[in-house]
């Protein structure tokens, strides 16, 4: 158990399903004794991102200085804290960030399953001083199966922000649709007991 952790799970479009590996993380952590923050944003199914940014800084803005902060994003909330840390205002507050299967989306042509609102999320601000500021640490995990980015198009998110990207091959939007409920190798990274590359759930038998 830690007393001095803190992670905060930041979901994508839509909120999580239960069957979701953001839901069994904070479940997981919840469970060791870890200090777990996971936020529902304003309207998931029709985000819309001055109200999505308005709430990441009031979830920030209660953390208490002096302690370790680790940063799990899915989707569309890793748009958001793109957009947090590059706002003027924002200042060093994690340790630890990870960016999961960021979505590359056309603002005129957004993918026909997207809810009303992810349009004005992008593109987003790629601001490297930003990311370099606000976290220690970002990395970015990225498959080659994704529906809602290539991987090129993810890695040109991670050269532009100069930060490590991680390939997951085969694991679509690393969503329970793909196999990744429970994602062991995440819970392990959260708590120090793993490192990167990222590994992927076994298949079903």
């Amino acid at each position: 158990m830690s007393n001095s952790d803190i992670y905060l799970i930041l979901h994508g479009w839509g909120g999580n399903k239960p069957a979701h590996w953001q839901e069994h993380l904070f479940a997981a952590l919840t469970a060791a004794g870890e200090t777990v923050l996971y936020p529902k944003f304003p309207e998931p199914t029709a985000p819309d991102l001055p109200d999505w940014k308005a709430k990441l800084k009031e979830v920030l803005a209660e953390i208490p200085t002096g302690r370790s902060l680790t940063v799990v994003c899915h989707s569309l909330g890793a748009i958001n804290w793109l957009h947090y840390a590059a706002s003027g205002d924002a200042q060093p507050v994690a340790d630890r960030v990870l960016l999961v299967a960021p979505p590359y989306v056309i603002p005129e042509i957004p993918p026909t399953d997207a809810p009303p609102g992810v349009g004005a999320f992008f593109p987003p601000p790629l601001s490297e001083e930003g990311v370099a500021r606000v976290a220690r640490e970002t990395h970015i995990i990225a498959t080659d199966s994704d529906d809602y980015a290539t991987f090129e198009q993810t890695k040109a998110y991670a050269d532009r922000l100069g930060i490590p990207i991680h390939m997951l091959a085969g694991a679509g939007h690393i969503s329970p649709y793909w196999g990744y409920g429970e994602w062991p190798w995440v819970l392990d990274w959260c708590q120090h007991k793993a490192e990167f590359p990222p590994q992927p759930n076994k298949p079903a038998a």
